[in-house]
């Protein structure tokens, strides 16, 4: 868990609140069975969240998002770029 004090820098740099991770994205993949479907989760800021989902409608994936995050879900892959 990144912790929230503002005494507290985990990096060289202290954490600034828009950079937490309060999104979970489940993205949905179909496979050539039921059986085979792909589901993948991620954590993300909001922003991220947004511009990442926006993309991925497009492109015709089946997205959602909610704020279930999890210490256990991974960053949003190439999360700059959906920054």
């Amino acid at each position: 868990m990144i912790p929230l004090d503002e005494n507290i820098a985990a990096t060289p740099h202290r954490i600034e609140r828009t950079e937490i991770p309060t999104r979970r994205i489940t993205v949905y993949f179909d496979g050539p069975t039921p059986q085979d479907a792909l589901i993948l989760e991620y954590a993300a800021t909001p922003s991220e969240a947004w511009e990442f989902t926006t993309a991925a409608v497009h492109a015709g994936l089946l997205v959602t998002v909610d704020g279930r995050v999890g210490p256990e879900l991974r960053r949003l892959p190439c999360r700059s770029l959906w920054h």
